[in-house]
């Protein structure tokens, strides 16, 4: 009996509920308009924001063929560098960090009337972080999972002004990329033709030691064999009269004698000796370091050093890398990107109608049980 009793007052509870609704039934409609009316509204002079993207990579292998011989030279210096110079993932390298450096995309969208009307009124500190803000909306990001393409994109409130922003963007961050190469390479080649020089005058200043070095040791053989030349002299040896390799053995036992040569040197005779001294002084300087030590050695290498044609090969090479078209250094193609519009005007007018109706439901409800509440209030 219970359970049939509790059936009706839920019955009778669900019938007062449609009642009540249906006696509210315009002011959930007022409301529902209302809400209508103000998501029409919204949606009407919200700024609307397209998001654009499309893929970059690397340019073409072709496009920088070319350049390989530059990187074999680099390579082959003095500089001990190893790993290519220009390439492919170098450049693109070089164009990722250059774009997300900010400065190029402000460079660019600071002369945009729109971003120039936002800020204005704006003291420089703003302004500066309106323009960040702004250029954070364009960027290249890295692929995805399972994906391999960079993309390039940002949200603007006009696809095509946006669209010819970024590409404004990209031209100037490649022609920065190439004048930062050519600054590399520039450097590279200074560098080089530093190190050359030092070298060189490094060799030439061993080589002026070797030159003092040889007449210091001439002075001291002319003057030693003058002396020897004197001996033999007095002691009337004209010629060579003794073997020194018979006298340093007697012919019984075998047994050296332990003289040294500069000691019976003055016995091959005063005419060899002043002979010797002849030619000696008869010598040209560069004859005299021909015998020198050393000299040949350091010869060859200021020779290898004067003869390196490295420096001026990787300068002629920049003229090539000035006269390339650095828009091919990337692929991407702007007129392909996919737009999408962040300006959804349905889904808004669709929640307007839907909270409106919440909105003028609950009020309903609330009113009624608020008018209830004051009826019993009487009655008691």
């Amino acid at each position: 009996m219970s359970e049939v009793s509790q059936s009706n007052d839920d019955e009778i509870d669900l019938f007062e509920l449609f009642e009540t609704l249906w006696r509210g039934k315009w002011k959930i409609i007022v409301t529902t308009v209302i809400a209508t009316l103000v998501g029409i509204a919204f949606s009407l002079f919200k700024p609307n924001l397209y998001e654009v993207s499309t893929s970059i990579q690397n340019g073409k292998p072709s496009v920088f063929l070319k350049h390989n011989i530059i990187n074999d030279v680099i390579k082959d210096s003095r500089l001990n560098l190893t790993g290519d110079l220009i390439s492919a993932p170098i450049i693109f390298s070089m164009v990722i960090d250059e774009f997300n450096d900010y400065e190029t995309i402000i460079n660019i969208i600071s002369n945009d009337e729109f971003v120039r009307k936002s800020i204005k009124d704006l003291d420089e500190n703003d302004k500066r972080k309106a323009l960040i803000k702004y250029a954070k909306l364009f960027e290249i990001t890295p692929p995805f999972k399972n994906e391999k393409n960079w993309m390039l994109s940002f949200e603007w409130h006009d696809d095509e002004e946006g669209s010819r922003l970024l590409n404004e963007a990209l031209i100037l961050t490649l022609i920065n990329v190439k004048t930062t190469l050519l600054n590399d390479i520039d450097q590279l080649a200074t560098s080089l033709e530093i190190n050359i020089q030092r070298e060189l005058e490094n060799l030439g200043n061993e080589l002026n030691l070797i030159k003092q070095r040889q007449k210091y040791e001439n002075n001291q053989r002319i003057l030693y064999l003058v002396e020897q030349s004197a001996i033999a002299k007095e002691l009337g040896i004209d010629t060579n009269t003794l073997d020194a390799n018979a006298l340093a053995q007697t012919p019984s036992s075998g047994t050296s004698l332990n003289i040294s040569s500069n000691e019976i040197f003055h016995l091959r005779g005063f005419k060899a000796i002043d002979k010797e001294i002849s030619l000696i002084k008869s010598r040209s300087e560069e004859e005299q370091l021909l015998l020198a030590s050393g000299y040949l050695e350091i010869t060859k290498k200021i020779m290898s050093l004067e003869n390196d044609l490295s420096v001026s090969q990787i300068r002629n090479f920049l003229k090539y890398i000035e006269n390339d078209n650095q828009n091919d250094w990337v692929q991407f193609d702007l007129t392909l990107a996919d737009s999408k519009s962040q300006k959804n005007s349905k889904l808004y007018v669709a929640l307007s109608i839907v909270l409106g109706g919440m909105l003028g439901a609950m009020y309903v409800f609330i009113s009624n049980t608020i008018r209830k509440r004051k009826e019993r209030l009487v009655k008691a």
